[in-house]
């Protein structure tokens, strides 16, 4: 074990003393929240300020059999109308945004260009005015046969959301931190892990350490526990720079709707912290394994960038699902760690998913181990060049 404690003491100091793996591992997550959030914010802000003030350019088709609807949507003041006679030559001629066809008295189209985000925009501007000019027509024809308004609506349906403004919070956070922390983790693993084996052996430093009584084992040990620590930092880093943001009076989170309460208390922290362990170990064991059997720096790059999209992806998975998760779910790596971190922003952590995707991380940290020990072992694996 003090052998162990040697290796990780010269490794851990080499990489503080390279200020490339320090601001990667250290700065780079704890500033990455609050520019990201603020700038997020920034332009959200930005879009829906501008995309209020927009003037949209839309055309009109035999606007004379349905005169009033027309003059419904001149009167938003949100549209500059022109006429035409073809949808197509206006869009390409004109420039307009949509096109507005009045077919018969009692049908309408609207033509527009669903790979332009202004089109779009009109689109739902003009979805919206025609929606009112029917509710006025569906009025007065009730009005006129003596009727009451309330037969539009013989069922009066409310909808009252349950959830605190805190549980709500820790939803719209799930869908973004655990995602973001894994990345960041990975990355900061990766970086020390490559430099800790495929740099020393562009270095010619890694046979003075082969050489030595030190097992080839407590070695692997030493170096997984300085990528586990650096990537840890990450992580800790990484959080600090996210309730910083949360606190702060300008990000995304201040666009997001009013009756959400983002915070995180202190437990649920410490507990993304522990279900992290397990994965952080994974990647270390991987990416020393990956770095040993490359024969440069540049291969074990390319090869951890590859691991690196493997991760994002089973990252996105968490985010993009739309049903509770199966027991299944919680066995594959990744995937796993981001839903559980999901639930822990929620406030709704089941016993059986922890221990699931405890055991099953812990089981793949380990083969990831064995497989780096392995490689530390054959000398025609660890010293090709």
């Amino acid at each position: 074990m003090n052998k162990v404690i040697l290796i990780f003491k010269k490794e851990i100091l080499d990489a503080v003393r390279d200020s490339r793996t320090f601001f990667v591992c250290v700065i780079t997550p704890f500033l990455l929240y609050p520019i990201l959030f603020m700038v997020m914010g920034y332009f959200m802000q930005s879009e829906k300020t501008r995309e209020a003030r927009l003037i949209y350019k839309i055309g009109s088709i035999n606007q004379s059999s349905m005169p009033t609807l027309l003059s419904h949507i001149e009167s938003s003041q949100r549209f500059d109308i022109i006429e035409g006679e073809e949808p197509l030559t206006m869009f390409r001629i004109d420039k307009v945004k949509a096109v507005l066809e009045v077919k018969d008295k009692n049908k309408v189209v609207v033509y527009y260009d669903g790979a332009d985000k202004e089109s779009q925009n009109a689109l739902k501007r003009i979805e919206k005015l025609i929606s009112e000019y029917q509710n006025l027509i569906i009025k007065k024809r009730i009005l006129k046969a003596g009727l009451t308004e309330e037969i539009l609506k013989p069922i009066a349906v409310e909808k009252e959301n349950i959830a605190p403004s805190k549980r709500m919070g820790g939803y719209f956070l799930g869908i973004l931190i655990p995602y973001m922390l894994i990345i960041v983790a990975f990355q900061g693993a990766m970086r020390a892990a490559i430099d800790l084996t495929a740099g020393e052996k562009e270095r010619k430093t890694i046979e003075t350490l082969l050489v030595t009584d030190v097992k080839r084992g407590e070695i692997v040990i030493g170096k997984c526990l300085t990528v586990f620590v650096l990537a840890l930092l990450s992580i800790i880093s990484g959080l600090l720079g996210l309730v910083i943001t949360m606190q702060s009076g300008f990000s995304i989170f201040t666009q997001i709707e009013k009756g959400f309460a983002f915070t995180i208390p202190w437990l649920s922290c410490l507990l993304m912290l522990i279900v992290m362990l397990p994965i952080l170990w994974f990647f270390s064991s991987a990416l020393i394994a990956i770095g040993s059997a490359s024969r440069s720096i540049k291969q074990a790059t390319t090869y951890g960038s590859y691991c690196l999209i493997v991760v994002i992806v089973l990252a996105v998975f968490s985010v993009l699902r739309i049903t509770s998760p199966g027991r299944s779910i919680f066995l594959i790596p990744v995937l796993n760690t981001a839903i559980l971190q999901q639930q822990i922003l929620i406030g709704e952590v089941k016993g059986l998913n922890f221990l699931i995707t405890m055991g099953s991380s812990i089981i793949y940290a380990g083969v990831a181990y064995l497989y780096a020990k392995h490689n530390f072992e054959k000398e025609e694996i660890l010293l090709r060049s």
